[in-house]
């Protein structure tokens, strides 16, 4: 009897290990990057944005409005008082800002790319990047540590491509729901970057999703930047012509 009753202990603890997830199988560093880019990486979006930057004691509020579809196209639209109607647009893998002021355009390209937008941590590259993570690093597994209270896988990733800004990342993957909690940006030289903390994640249908990140610029001391996503629309209805130099200056 005691025998049976021990057999029966041990089985249903076994099935409920094999029901949490993540102890149920083991996955290599690129399955576990496949789970995290089918939950960041969208096919189409239009939210409402808010950039919370601080620099030592000043702080300064940026509003936005964004489209964007797939790795090649995006439009921002700032609505703030202070930048209402500047705007950026990206298409093909080239960028260009309007300013209302000047009534003009202005191509963004080349380091300029990894330039602050708008005074932020945030680089345009940062703000418009909607590529597979997978395409550009290979993945190591390192270890496993908790961050906000969620078990995290912890990754290395290494740039497989040469034209890229973040040689090396530092990833915390939530072992349950796939999105990064922390993120660790280096340059080729190993001197860390910047760093990333998603302070909040919410579900949209199967998809986990960082709607709040903050940027720490580890380079320029009490520098950093909150960045909210509201109003998200991951099916949005997208004005016919938005991705257009022409959209840019109406």
């Amino acid at each position: 009897m005691k025998k049976y009753q021990a057999y029966y202990i041990i089985c249903m603890f076994l099935a409920f290990a094999l029901s949490i997830p993540g102890l149920s199988e083991t996955l290599s560093g690129d399955e576990i990057m496949k789970r995290v880019d089918k939950n960041k990486v969208f096919e189409e979006i239009e939210y409402n944005g808010k950039m919370t930057i601080k620099k030592k004691k000043k702080v300064r509020t940026k509003l936005m409005h964004v489209y964007a579809v797939g790795e090649e196209k995006a439009l921002i639209e700032f609505v703030n008082p202070e930048d209402e109607g500047t705007r950026y647009l990206k298409l093909s893998g080239e960028m260009w800002m309007y300013f209302p002021d000047a009534e003009e355009i202005i191509k963004i390209s080349g380091h300029m790319l990894r330039e602050s937008m708008m005074g932020s941590d945030f680089s345009y590259e940062d703000m418009l990047d909607n590529e597979a993570l997978l395409k550009k690093y290979s993945i190591t597994i390192l270890e496993s540590e908790m961050v906000s209270e969620r078990d995290c896988h912890v990754l290395e990733l290494n740039a497989i491509v040469k034209k890229i800004t973040y040689a090396k990342q530092k990833l915390w993957i939530d072992k349950e729901r796939f999105v990064i909690l922390k993120a660790q940006l280096f340059a080729r030289s190993g001197k860390l970057l910047k760093e990333i903390i998603s302070d909040k994640i919410q579900k949209y249908d199967d998809r986990y999703f960082a709607t709040k990140m903050t940027m720490i610029n580890k380079l320029v001391k009490g520098s950093s930047t909150t960045f909210e996503m509201e109003d998200i629309d991951f099916d949005a209805d997208i004005p016919d012509g938005a991705f257009t130099k022409r959209y840019l200056e109406r």
